[in-house]
């Protein structure tokens, strides 16, 4: 039986039509602001986890509306919600760390890097300018490449620097895949869940979460491809894809340099804005000069 592929729990929800409304441990929550839709998913039993395929947990997504791209003010709009629901999922006190996956060296691979580099990280100056930087929240961030660059697992680093410095969150940042083309890009999905780093592009590394860190971990994705075997199937409505359809291959957007730098900015400030008690833009552009 063929199998939609996508990172995105609410698609997951809406493509599998045997999961009743009524399972039990399986919550579904709409809302708009500010012509943003939001979908909160919770997922507190095995059986829903089971039913969706994914970790219980809570699943917010977070979908821009088509103009995003080429509104500049939206940028700042996006970046406080998702600031918002992210500062729900953290815990009030303690240091965080900031983990960027992915291959700053493929596109659309890149969020992860590409956003920590819009992280104002504080551990550094708070232990060499101590009471300066009281005010900002500890920050740490590490963007761990990939094994094929590095020769080590990203959960080998990652775990490393949670013994080092231990936090009191992980929150990770990665590219996802989604099943429908108009997500690319648009939809921002924070997760309680846990990650695991190259599921999106079917390879698969460890997973991380609070069994394997120890500390909570908070996943935030933005999907930046698709199979090309699910948009032939949601192109065509089919149920399968063509048998003579080429395997293994991923379809992403032309524009996907500049998609993947301004989601990375709605994903970095947003995460600075949840963390540093709601910075303006400016401000934040001014201390990462």
């Amino acid at each position: 039986m063929y199998t939609v592929r996508t990172d995105l729990a609410l698609e997951r929800h809406a493509r599998l039509g045997q999961v009743p409304p009524s399972l039990p441990g399986l919550a579904i929550e709409h809302t708009c602001i500010e012509n943003i839709e939001v979908t909160d998913i919770t997922l507190s039993s095995p059986e829903a986890a089971a039913a969706l395929n994914k970790p219980e947990g809570r699943y917010i997504t977070l979908d821009l509306p088509p103009d995003w791209q080429t509104d500049e003010d939206r940028i700042p709009e996006a970046a406080a919600l998702l600031a918002d629901y992210l500062r729900r999922l953290l815990p009030a006190d303690g240091s965080i760390l900031v983990i960027g996956l992915g291959n700053r060296m493929v596109t659309a691979d890149a969020l992860g890097p590409y956003a920590a580099d819009k992280l104002i990280v504080t551990r550094h100056l708070q232990h060499s300018c101590p009471g300066l930087f009281d005010e900002l929240r500890t920050v740490t961030a590490l963007a761990p490449g990939v094994m094929g660059r590095t020769g080590m697992e990203p959960i080998e680093l990652i775990a490393g620097v949670v013994e080092r410095i231990k936090p009191a969150a992980v929150v990770a940042i990665d590219a996802l895949a989604a099943a429908s083309l108009d997500r690319l890009c648009r939809s921002f999905q924070l997760s309680t869940g846990g990650i695991i780093p190259g599921e999106g592009a079917r390879s698969k590394r460890h997973a991380l979460n609070y069994d394997t860190l120890g500390v909570p971990v908070i996943a935030v994705g933005v999907p930046t491809v698709t199979d090309a075997s699910t948009l032939a199937c949601d192109l065509l409505d089919l149920e399968t894809p063509p048998h003579d359809l080429p395997q293994g291959f991923l379809v992403t957007p032309g524009e996907i340099d500049l998609l993947v730098q301004k989601a990375a900015k709605v994903v970095g400030y947003g995460i600075d804005m949840a963390l540093h008690g709601d910075l303006p833009i400016s401000e934040i552009e001014a201390l990462l000069a």
